[in-house]
């Protein structure tokens, strides 16, 4: 009886312990902007070096293998779907010293910090790296191992992801950003042109401009459901 009572106060603990770990509050982190939802359970291990802006969503499952010294910062507009994981370190192999003692020591460590840029969409499944920087309004697949930056409204997916679309035109991407960003956040002439030139040669468009004019009652019913905060624009 002793030794079920035992057991059974282990178990407890260790619930609790998971408990603890996988419901960080937003006050918690570095900084949870207004708006943001934070679906349960996550597993953040230093949710201090955690930063998160306004109208985020990350659902369930999401683990950020961070040290306190290590930043993942989250931009307005992005969305994590299920089961991601960002890794803001990795390990290199190394002369005489065994796996299992090499991660604990932290020796000929990787380090580098995580962003996501805004209105980024993050499939299920994604694995980020360390030292990658996800670009403003672009989309990663399902299951992809992110290992290098991503640039600004690319579609990307596999293993290693690599560009396979892009999100909008760049006349989609001046419109789209007309709604979203003040003129002084918003991506220049210059920056567009140089984006097409360096990434998206031949490559085809996902997004489109279509169903919107129609969908106008619904958009405004799911804005207050959401209770999203409205940009403010300057023209």
């Amino acid at each position: 009886m002793k030794k079920n009572k035992i057991t059974w106060l282990k178990k407890c603990k260790k619930a609790l312990v998971w408990i603890w770990n996988s419901f960080p509050l937003p006050q918690e982190l570095g900084y949870c902007g207004k708006n943001t939802i934070l679906l349960y359970p996550l597993r953040i291990y230093s949710p201090a070096s955690v930063y998160i802006e306004e109208n985020v969503k990350i659902t369930h499952g999401l683990t950020i293998i961070n040290s306190p010294t290590e930043k993942v910062v989250i931009k307005k507009y992005a969305v994590l779907a299920a089961n991601c994981t960002i890794i803001t370190n990795n390990h290199r192999k190394t002369v005489s010293i065994p796996q299992f003692l090499l991660g604990a020591s932290h020796i000929n460590d990787k380090s580098a910090d995580v962003i996501i840029e805004e209105d980024a969409w993050i499939a299920a499944g994604v694995t980020i790296m360390a030292g990658v920087h996800i670009g403003r309004g672009s989309i990663i697949g399902t299951n992809s191992l992110v290992t290098k930056d991503v640039p600004p409204y690319a579609v990307v997916s596999g293993s290693p992801a690599s560009i396979k679309k892009r999100v909008f035109s760049t006349a989609q991407i001046i419109e789209h950003e007309k709604h979203l960003y003040k003129k002084e956040e918003r991506m220049s002439i210059k920056q567009l042109e140089e984006l097409e030139q360096k990434y998206f040669q031949n490559i085809s468009v996902y997004g489109t401009s279509n169903g919107v004019d129609e969908n106008i009652e619904k958009l405004q019913q799911m804005k207050s459901a959401l209770h999203y905060i409205e940009p403010e624009l300057n023209n």
